[in-house]
């Protein structure tokens, strides 16, 4: 069958660049559509801790990074996806990496709007997203060309609705983590916001967040985009 974009590997100097200019942490999903060789996963795993995702439509450049990342031993934190990355389920990201075409992004952009979470990165190598205005554009040189990095980020908020019982969290709660991000939530604060007073990932906020839902001490996450 045709395929969309051709496989042109991304030099890890490249892949390392772009990951930190994602600020990819420890335990962040980070997702790569159309990871070719898997050095984008493998790297986020190995180098920043993350928990990544690649998704392949090509039938032997998946079978070749399933056999690398079971030979490094990173099944446990390295998932790899036989399929069309069109069709896959994006939400669970908090950094989605790709390099396609500019025509690629184009028609994939309905699909990142509509399921990834307000603050969730996404980093392009080379190929613009139209219509989207990007945080960073860097110039990356590397041997014997230039390279450019796009930097976007899901506009919108996350916001935690507290009940009249969060009040009392000091005598109701137990964990002292989830007091203090609950001391934080007024209605009008977003999960980024906490995040950033708190030194945590989103995703960490995220699911002390849905622990403070199973107390009854939050009504809802609400989503404002």
């Amino acid at each position: 069958m045709p395929y969309d974009v051709p496989f042109v590997p991304t030099p890890e100097v490249v892949v390392r660049r772009m990951l930190q200019l994602a600020n990819v942490r420890r335990d962040e999903v980070v997702y790569d559509l159309g990871c070719g060789d898997g050095r984008v996963v493998i790297i986020a795993a190995r180098e920043f801790g993350a928990q990544s995702a690649c998704i392949e439509i090509r039938k032997d450049l998946y079978e070749q990074t399933l056999r690398r990342v079971k030979d490094l031993g990173l099944e446990d934190r390295v998932k790899v996806i036989y399929g069309n990355f069109f069709e896959e389920d994006l939400s669970d990201a908090d950094v989605v990496f790709m390099y396609l075409l500019t025509s690629v992004n184009e028609r994939i952009r309905p699909k990142l709007e509509r399921e990834l979470r307000p603050g969730t990165r996404v980093v392009s190598h080379d190929f613009e997203m139209p219509g989207w205005k990007p945080l960073i554009v860097e110039d990356l040189y590397e041997e014997w060309r230039s390279h450019k990095i796009y930097l976007y980020k899901i506009p919108g908020m996350e916001v935690p609705i507290p009940t009249e019982g969060i009040k009392n969290a000091d005598t109701l709660l137990h964990d002292e983590n989830l007091i203090s991000i609950a001391k934080l939530i007024d209605g009008n604060r977003s999960i980024e916001d906490i995040a950033l007073k708190t030194g945590l990932t989103n995703r960490q906020v995220r699911n002390m967040i849905n622990e403070l839902i199973k107390t009854g001490l939050v009504k809802e996450l609400r989503l404002i985009k």
